[in-house]
């Protein structure tokens, strides 16, 4: 498994150099934290691959802060140094989200799908996605909201002041082939004097849109 996932984060560094305009986020396991030197491995990568580190996003869940507290923590902090972005995933699942917002400097915030699928029906939905936005604006964190599937959830995470959406409502998964065509359709849908901000696509699963 170890080894698996350090493929993965290879090919995603190798990926990452034909998207320079796109940022990269990779899912990070357990299993990494326990058993890889994550932070070498990382080095060795950007040494490597030469890509810009501020635009991988390297996203982590509960799952993996919950053991070894203040190794994890160390590391986490080593890589924000070596100019990563660090996500915290699929928040509001688990049941200590606030205290790893505490203990644990993030870069991005990404709502679970949970709390967004039909959020125009769902006032309760609605209230604690507003509340995570004004947390993680007073944190310095990007709100994301994950699993937006059609126009309606779209608009209200924009009224809600979510700053990036990710969702088979931009586009399902793709293959690194089309991920060309993908942007440049996505960006032809947009006015050049005013693009949308909020729209980002899933892209083979670690790469999204940045916010243009």
């Amino acid at each position: 498994m170890p080894a698996l996932g350090a493929y993965v984060i290879d090919k995603a560094f190798s990926d990452a150099k034909a998207w320079p305009d796109l940022e990269i986020s990779i899912n990070l396991s357990p299993v990494q934290f326990r058993h890889v030197d994550l932070v070498e491995l990382l080095e060795g990568l950007l040494a490597k691959h030469g890509v810009e580190p501020s635009r991988i996003v390297l996203e982590v869940t509960e799952g993996v802060l919950m053991e070894s507290t203040d190794r994890n923590r160390n590391i986490l902090e080593a890589v924000r140094a070596l100019g990563f972005k660090v996500a915290l995933d699929d928040f509001g699942t688990g049941f200590s989200s606030l205290r790893y917002l505490s203990d644990f400097r993030f870069d991005k915030i990404k709502i679970d799908r949970a709390f967004v699928t039909d959020i125009q029906e769902r006032k309760r939905a609605l209230t604690i996605i507003q509340s995570v936005v004004t947390l993680g604006r007073g944190l310095g964190m990007v709100v994301v909201a994950e699993g937006v599937e059609n126009e309606a959830e779209a608009s209200v995470m924009r009224l809600v002041g979510v700053n990036e959406l990710q969702g088979f409502f931009f586009s399902p998964a793709v293959e690194p082939a089309r991920v060309n065509a993908l942007c440049a359709a996505i960006g032809a849908e947009s006015e050049p004097a005013a693009v949308d901000r909020t729209r980002t696509a899933p892209l083979m699963g670690v790469a999204q849109r940045k916010p243009g």
